[in-house]
């Protein structure tokens, strides 16, 4: 490789070379770059982050080529001196030509790992390191035109200096996205895998080819073009005067309105949504409630209704004395809260749609509008309490002596310990961690506390992370965990012990936290899939994945081709065929759904979880064929294969809307639908499940799915109906009770209506009633923070 450069170098000046021996030594170095990068998992295929890589390369190479461009113009005596324009056609052609091996690279690569879209790659190739390189070629030509002497130092800081702005725009303001000239494009959040070229990013590059013309065509008017004399830029006055004095009134007109174009374009950048500020978001989310910890921007058009964002409110505070108590610590005040109307509304404005995110330096947290009580909000809010002992530049776990170290699980770990007492499912992190340490997934604490927890899978990573967080601070305290925290992950200087020995103590700890079988099951698939590192194709699959679940209900074909497509480039996901075989039942193709199903059952990654969906999804189509007793035979199945609590409440009550023909009238429809792929109107809901409940008096399940369909609506109404369901002593209890897996969600809704009707004593007994009948340690967790919660919503009611 050395000799070969050498070789380069001392051919200089017997090669016709436009840009000097650059061009040939940035493409091999673009070439190794390729290469390297066929070995690392996610950017071995031609896709989003190859091409994101080899842009940044690329931004160096090109900007580096224009002025090599220049400066061999200028050491060609003899030779006419090229126009401003036809210097930047050199530049371009020397950087694209240098793109065309690692293209070729990746392409070849494409033998040995699956890349399943090219056309996809190409266009992000196109958008990224190809774009880029039209724009930061014609930028260090122009840089080398301005500096004559130190004009390649500068050109290659220019770059740079551009991501350096980036980086800033994204410190200072809401967006988790850049758009950068010589970058390109930064989508987000990892955790938002579906990635296709986006319409901004076209419309991005446009304006940035627009930028450079601009630039380059009075930069061309100002050029000294003296006989044979090499170009640059004459800054006097008497020569500016005299190239503009020159100029006919037409070209005069024209550099006008190009210049105007650019500048107007630049200007407009942030309803382009090239850039977004604060101004922005609070255009779109111009509603502010204000309370005493608390700045919220909201969009009145949102649907909240007035009782729900009051309600949302008072989570916000009483989350907020809980961390407080719990950490022992209060953060810098207001914490501003952005709060989106959905996940694409959010998506388009920060860049970030299904994730959650915080900017603790900033006290900014990002949301999306949910059913009450919001989960991850205590997670978010704790990101916000520990910047308050995190490093003074981000606020998190980020040691800068004597080397930088952020410690990705800790920042992820303490925040999701906080929230421990509110486990989303039937497990608590401990037991799921000990599910996940026994199905061998457990890939070790010095992986997950570091900077390498982002390429372990996501729920592996923070559940795993938090329940050694959480066990730290309920073993020595919120002190020693905050001093960590701020030491970016020095354990042996808190805590006296070896980052290994206290992993020791952790693992003999989750041991001995008792998990049962559903347990196992439910962990199974839910840390089933890798991280995005490991997965096919991970961002193209996600994308189709996604288009076709929104084509599902009006392009169904379209649907059905996108996921056949998928299945065939990953056919070891099973829930790709499942979705498959719910887009061919939604194209009215039943034979084709049912095969698909067949299939599915043989799937060797198939888990119990998966097993119950596709059982129960049979069910259904055997109830749109008239054949009940297949669908009482499937759905019989079904409930034997449920590991969650939820999963056997849909089991029995479909079970019993099967029974007869008046309930299969009503409830049947409500549960099965019209068909198997469509739900009902809400309104249609309320009303088939008051007619059940009306047909069959001395059942309780009607007024409990009555009620539970009211809860949001009007609680108050909602729990006359279940008063109904779930008595407690002072009511006789209908004469067909509800089974006990019913009884325990009965009151746990009796609970939640009652608080949202403001009625705290009612909601407190029947939330104790919820814990006492709870089954699993998760489930009296939950209630403990309902109870908590009722408990500070009354004394903020006093005060």
């Amino acid at each position: 490789m050395v000799g070969l450069l050498a070789r380069l170098v001392n051919a200089e000046h017997r090669l016709c070379l436009p840009c000097g021996t650059r061009a040939p030594v940035w493409a091999l170095v673009l070439a190794l770059c390729a290469l390297i990068l066929n070995f690392v998992p996610l950017f071995n295929l031609l896709g989003y982050d190859f091409a994101f890589a080899i842009g940044i390369v690329t931004s160096f190479a090109a900007a580096d080529m224009g002025h090599g461009a220049v400066t061999r113009a200028r050491v060609s005596p003899g030779r006419p001196t090229p126009s401003v324009f036809t210097l930047m056609a050199r530049a371009v052609a020397c950087a694209w030509a240098s793109l065309a091996l690692p293209l070729a690279l990746s392409a070849l690569n494409g033998l040995r790992v699956r890349n399943c879209s090219f056309s996809t790659g190409l266009a992000f190739y196109a958008l990224l390191p190809v774009a880029t390189a039209a724009f930061a070629a014609p930028a260090g030509v122009l840089v080398a035109l301005l500096f004559p002497r130190r004009g390649r130092g500068v050109a290659l800081a220019l770059p740079a200096l551009s991501f350096a702005w980036a980086g800033l725009r994204m410190y200072i303001s809401p967006p988790v996205y850049a758009l950068d000239p010589f970058a390109g494009y930064f989508p987000g959040p990892i955790y938002d895998e579906a990635l296709t070229p986006p319409a901004r990013l076209w419309q991005f590059r446009l304006a940035n080819l627009l930028w450079i013309v601009a630039a380059a065509a009075v930069a061309a008017v100002c050029v000294q073009r003296d006989g044979a004399e090499a170009p640059q830029l004459s800054l006097r006055g008497s020569r500016l005067r005299a190239c503009w004095q020159s100029l006919r009134w037409e070209q005069l007109s024209a550099l006008a309105l190009l210049t105007s174009a650019a500048l107007l374009v630049f200007v407009q950048g942030n309803k382009l949504g090239f850039r977004r500020s604060h101004n922005d978001l609070r255009e779109h989310l111009s509603r502010t409630n204000v309370t005493a910890h608390f700045e919220v921007h909201s969009s009145p058009a949102d649907g909240q209704s007035p009782h729900e964002l009051k309600l949302f409110l008072d989570e916000l505070e009483f989350r907020y004395q809980q961390l407080s108590k719990l950490l022992n610590v209060e953060p810098a005040l207001p914490i501003k809260v952005f709060l989106f109307p959905n996940a694409d509304a959010k998506k388009d404005l920060v860049g970030a749609g299904a994730t959650l995110f915080t900017k603790p330096w900033r006290q900014e947290i990002y949301l999306q509008v949910e059913a009450f009580p919001p989960e991850n909000l205590r997670h978010e809010l704790a990101h916000i309490f520990a910047s308050a002992f995190g490093d003074p530049i981000f606020g998190i776990s980020l040691r800068w002596f004597p080397f930088p170290r952020l410690a990705s699980g800790l920042v992820e770990g303490v925040a999701e310990a906080t929230d421990y007492d509110n486990p989303s499912g039937q497990a608590t992190l401990h037991q799921d961690a000990r599910s996940i340490v026994e199905q061998g997934r457990n890939p070790g604490l010095r992986s997950l506390v570091g900077a390498g927890f982002s390429t372990v899978a996501g729920p592996s990573a923070y559940t795993l992370a938090a329940s050694f967080c959480q066990h730290l601070l309920a073993q020595y305290g919120p002190e020693k965990l905050k001093r960590v925290y701020r030491g970016g992950g020095n354990f042996e200087a808190v805590y006296g012990q070896s980052l290994d020995a206290l992993e020791q103590q952790w693992l003999s700890f989750i041991k001995q936290q008792p998990v049962d079988e559903s347990q196992r099951q439910v962990a199974k698939e839910r840390f089933r899939r890798p991280a995005i590192f490991k997965k096919v194709c991970a961002r193209e699959l996600a994308a189709r994945v996604a288009e076709a679940a929104d084509l599902r209900h009006h392009q169904p074909e379209r649907a059905v081709d996108l996921l056949q497509s998928v299945c065939a480039d990953d056919p070891l996901e099973p829930t790709y065929a499942l979705s498959l075989a719910y887009a061919q039942a939604a194209a009215r193709d039943t034979q084709a759904a049912r095969k698909t199903l067949n299939d599915l059952l043989q799937h060797p990654e198939l888990t119990v979880p998966l097993e119950r969906r596709v059982v129960s999804f049979r069910a259904a189509l055997e109830v749109a064929a008239g054949n009940i007793p297949a669908a009482i035979a499937a759905e019989t199945r079904s409930l034997t294969l449920a590991t969650e609590e939820s999963d056997h409440r849909t089991a029995l009550a479909r079970l019993r809307a099967l029974r007869t023909p008046s309930a299969q009238a009503t409830l049947g429809r409500v549960l099965f639908g019209d068909s198997p792929t469509e739900s009902l109107d809400a309104g249609l809901v309320v009303f088939l499940l008051a007619q059940f409940a009306q047909d069959h008096p001395d059942e309780a399940l009607g007024p409990y799915l009555l009620g539970r369909q009211l809860v949001a609506r009007d609680p108050v109404l909602a729990l006359a109906q279940l008063d109904k369901a779930c008595p407690d002593e002072a009511r006789a209890a209908l004469p067909i009770a509800l089974e006990p897996v019913f009884q325990r969600e009965c009151w746990r809704l009796r609970g939640e209506s009652a608080y949202r009707a403001g009625k705290f004593d009612l909601a407190a007994q029947a939330w104790m009633q919820a814990e006492a009948l709870a089954a699993r340690l998760a489930d009296r967790l939950r209630a403990r923070d309902a109870l908590a919660r009722i408990t500070w919503a009354k004394a903020a009611a006093s005060n």
